[in-house]
């Protein structure tokens, strides 16, 4: 399931409008509608205003809208597993540095 997917069926299991979730948002329906569909990603202070205004967690959020940002990058790699591998070594090389 996409992130457009995901905050589509949730909108429709909460039995609201495109345009009212757009409206809340301050963004054009029609952009909204893009980001559902999948043919527009979504700005980080987008998503964090789809979570408040369908009442989700903004975290969860956020790592479903990263994950498919990070999936869209790699999904015409042929070793994106490996890619994926160093991305983590990398990250958990940072967060020990900031640790100290």
């Amino acid at each position: 399931m996409t992130f457009g997917e995901y905050i589509r069926e949730i909108r429709e299991d909460k039995q609201l409008l495109l345009r009212e979730v757009a409206s809340q948002m301050n963004l054009d329906t029609a952009l909204l509608s893009k980001i559902e569909r999948g043919t527009r990603i979504a700005r980080k202070e987008q998503v964090e205003a789809l979570a408040k205004a369908l009442k989700q967690n903004k975290s969860e959020f956020l790592q479903f809208w990263m994950a498919d940002r990070i999936v869209f990058m790699l999904k015409d790699e042929k070793n994106s597993t490996e890619i994926l591998k160093k991305v983590e070594q990398k990250i958990n090389s940072l967060s020990k540095k900031s640790n100290y």
